[in-house]
């Protein structure tokens, strides 16, 4: 027997036949979605590696409150290594009567290290590389020269001296860790802060020494630094990529979860299919037996087949992904970084190595069963039980697709949640199918008509029933989580940014401009604007003892925390935007030293009810108690505040006064005149930024329906190969009682019956289960809130049921207008 020259004959008769056609749609799904979701994932990686020095300013940096002494840049150039020092501060600018709230940023010869910083000698205007500004000159960013009324060449009051601006600044490094920047840049030179006497003790200055040099020699100075470093930060490329990570992250996690579905029905769909393949195989195998055929290598004919169609369905799945990946890249848009390299090899690999587990994995146990039957055995339609090493199989293929799936996403806890959950799903239905099929046992005899064939029909396979409702509910369940629990994740994320969040800051106000500003904001149309009190102080103790951090990250060597400062604010009523997890919120009339802390600032410093904190406010120090513990809503935009007092024992604490506020866009340009009357104020603007965040959530929702789409055709996959898990022994059962009398009608209604019980117990099975994981990955992975949606997860429950009968009627509509000899010389 030429092995090899049998499979290829074999796979070339029956692939049409159905059930390696399924075999194969299910292979290019799987490998298509995860080639898609892989390859996007790999380039993204790759362009924030390779452009992380650039968005860095640097290979290397060292920051803090200090400057950095001399001897780090000393024993950098002993190594080899360039080095530039930087120092950022806010400070008012002068122009004529106009003034601006600016952040300073002052450099030293050589910046920037990496990257490029372009300049344009006037608004608009052609771009050009720049190094650092000379002594007396400076860069300034367009809004600045807008709010100040400054052109190229216009003299600017800096300190206690003047600073010529002569060029405009269009793109410079070293932005990457700035979520947003309170007010605009100028680019100066180190020297003319040091003679303006800007730095001096109070200063809100942060500096910085950035170090660039060969990768080796960087990675040896940086483990010199690690321990030498004390009361500095050190800055590495992962803090440069950490904003655009961010939100690549979280787009990220909603591709991952559509992707691990796809996958998870598309092994489903397979391992359905390949039983049905080897069922039909018996009569083959029967034949083969008796021409003398070896055992062995009827086996190897078969998995040859599967080999031969993993072939093509890998290379037209990786096809598919690629194009796939495009439209992902083309959805994402700004989310990712603009130039990505070319797609690499390892991700369609993997996506590869996913469908040849997948087929492998699922669709060589049923081919075992067929090993040592002997010929009579297998002529007399007897089949062998699952042997213990099928078992193994499946299990070995479950953890391989998990492994590389993981590998693929990157995400390690959505897959052990979603994965999980789903696995329990299938533990249920197999013991729920069990126990209906034992209660059905004794129900049945009770039964007439099509009720009592159609459960007849269960009973009598109960094996196959029972595999048919686990894969159906699965489906559905994968179904309901991407159809109904994901948009409602979307939706919710979306919702945290309703039309009204405040757009605007003004900070900085003096408390004997707050009715002012208040009238002001009222004529503007603001409803209800509240300002709070600011102030900043220095957290002395924790407990009376110095406080320290509970975690801190390998590469960040903060200076002591009872040197940095501390925002806080106080009141008498609960904040807005706040929930209140454990302990007693204060009285309003209480005059008790109470203090209310934020979730994160109690882990942070590992306190909880009933510690003190000491503080230093102004020029006296206070002990407050911890009495309550809230989670604060950092995504409402609202002002918020890790540590809260007690409004009533604050006493006369220095302080100043902040607002958020919700304005319309076009109203905006009014706010310039409560600045020019006031130029102590700052305002922020953050419209910008509420717009960018809504459009990372319409952009990942583009993304995840074209990723939802695989996952779809899988789960109609799924719902085809369980229909056909039972098609041969239906129409042999339907010959026969045909043959007895039944009539078509009769016959029908026995379908939709069993179909209809399977789908209606698939259907509770997977309502329930997707609403429990649904709310538990929504809390544990995506840190939302999510209440189950009954009324949609029951319409889709109800449409699952009927798309089982529906699929049950039309596939038995050929069996049941075949003649019943034929079916009977058939079988």
């Amino acid at each position: 027997m030429n092995v090899l020259r049998h499979a290829g004959r074999a796979l070339r008769r029956e692939f049409l036949a159905g059930d390696l056609l399924t075999v194969f749609a299910a292979l290019v799904l799987g490998v298509a979605v995860m080639t898609a979701v892989g390859t996007l994932v790999n380039r993204v990686t790759l362009a924030l590696t390779s452009s992380a020095a650039e968005m860095l300013g640097g290979d290397l940096g060292l920051g803090g409150r200090e400057d950095v002494p001399q001897a780090f840049a000393d024993e950098a150039r002993a190594r080899g290594l360039a080095s530039t020092r930087m120092v950022s501060f806010p400070s008012v600018l002068f122009h004529g009567d106009e003034s601006q709230m600016a952040n300073i940023k002052a450099v030293s010869d050589g910046y920037p290290l990496r990257g490029e910083l372009r300049v344009s000698r006037a608004p608009g205007g052609a771009g050009e590389v720049a190094g650092t500004p000379a002594a007396g000159e400076a860069y300034a960013d367009p809004r600045l020269m807008q709010a100040l009324g400054l052109k190229v060449g216009d003299a600017l009051e800096f300190g206690a001296g003047t600073l010529t601006v002569t060029r405009v600044l269009q793109a410079e490094p070293d932005t990457s860790g700035e979520l947003m920047q309170l007010s605009p840049p100028l680019l100066v030179n180190r020297i003319d802060v040091d003679r303006a006497g800007l730095l001096g003790p109070g200063s809100r200055a942060s500096y910085r020494m950035m170090f660039a040099g060969d990768t080796a020699a960087i990675a040896d100075f940086r483990g010199w630094l690690q321990p030498r470093a004390k009361g500095l930060r050190i800055v590495g490329i992962a803090d440069a990529q950490r904003g655009v990570r961010g939100a690549f992250d979280l787009a990220g996690r909603f591709l991952s979860l559509a992707a691990l579905l796809a996958v998870l029905l598309a092994g489903v769909a397979t391992a359905l299919a390949a039983n049905r393949f080897a069922l039909r195989r018996i009569d083959q195998v029967a034949v083969l037996r008796c021409l003398g055929a070896r055992n062995r290598d009827i086996l190897t004919a078969m998995a040859l087949q599967l080999v031969l169609l993993a072939i093509p369905a890998c290379l037209v799945g990786i096809g598919l992904g690629m194009a796939a990946q495009a439209g992902l890249v083309q959805a994402l848009g700004g989310l990712i970084p603009g130039r990505l390299p070319l797609p690499q090899a390892a991700p369609a690999l993997s996506g590869a190595g996913i469908g040849l587990v997948l087929l492998l994995g699922f669709g060589l146990p049923p081919l075992l069963r067929l090993r040592k039957v002997p010929p009579m055995r297998v002529l007399n339609r007897s089949f062998a039980t699952l042997p213990p090493s099928s078992l193994l199989v499946y299990a070995a293929a479950l953890a391989a697709t998990v492994a590389l799936t993981v590998q693929a996403t990157g995400d390690v806890r959505l897959a052990a949640w979603v994965l999980g959950g789903l696995a329990a799903l299938a533990l249920l239905a197999g013991a729920a199918g069990a126990t209906l099929l034992w209660l059905l046992r004794g129900l049945q005899p009770r039964l007439r008509g099509r009720w009592k064939l159609g459960l007849a029909a269960l009973t009598r396979r109960r094996g196959l029933a029972v595999m048919q409702l686990v894969g159906l509910s699965l489906s559905l369940c994968a179904l309901l989580l991407l159809s109904v629990i994901g948009p409602g994740l979307l939706a919710q994320w979306r919702d945290r940014l309703p039309s009204d969040t405040p757009n605007y800051f003004l900070m900085n106000i003096q408390p004997e401009q707050r009715q002012a500003v208040l009238a002001a904001l009222d004529g503007l149309g603001v409803d209800s604007p509240g300002i709070e009190p600011f102030s900043t102080g220095r957290l002395l103790a924790v407990n009376d003892r110095p406080p320290q951090r509970q975690e801190r990250e390998d590469n960040n060597n903060d200076e002591d925390d009872a040197n940095r400062p501390v925002n806080f604010s106080w009141r008498h009523d609960f904040p807005p935007a706040n929930t209140l997890l454990s302990g007693r919120y204060w009285a309003a009339g209480s005059t008790a030293a109470e203090a209310s802390i934020e979730q994160g600032w109690a882990e942070r410093y590992g306190m909880k009810l009933g510690d003190t904190v000491t503080l230093q406010m102004g020029e006296q120090e206070r002990r407050f108690t911890v009495t309550s513990i809230r989670k604060a809503d950092w995504d409402s935009f609202r002002v918020n505040f890790f540590l809260l007092l007690n409004e009533g024992a604050v006493g006369d604490a220095p302080y100043n006064l902040i607002t958020a506020f919700h304005l319309p866009r076009e109203q905006a340009p009014a706010l310039a005149g409560l600045t020019r009357q006031y130029p102590n104020i700052s305002l922020l603007d953050i419209d910008s930024i509420l717009q960018r965040v809504r459009e990372v959530v319409d952009r990942v929702s583009q993304a995840v329906q074209l990723v939802m789409g695989f996952s779809l055709l899988a789960g109609v996959l799924v719902l085809l190969a369980a229909l056909q898990a039972t098609a041969g022994e239906r129409r042999y059962d339907s010959a026969v009682l045909r043959t007895l009398g039944a009539t078509r009608t009769q016959l029908r209604g026995a379908v939709l019956v069993e179909f209809g019980a399977l789908g209606l117990l698939s259907s509770l099975l997977a309502v329930g289960t997707a609403a429990l994981l649904g709310s538990v990955v929504a809390r544990q992975v995506f840190e939302l809130q999510l209440s189950p949606p009954w009324g949609p997860l029951l319409a889709g429950g109800a449409l699952g049921v009927a798309l089982s009968m529906l699929a049950g009627w039309w596939g038995t509509r050929r069996i049941l207008h075949t003649p019943p000899a034929l079916a009977l010389r058939e079988a």
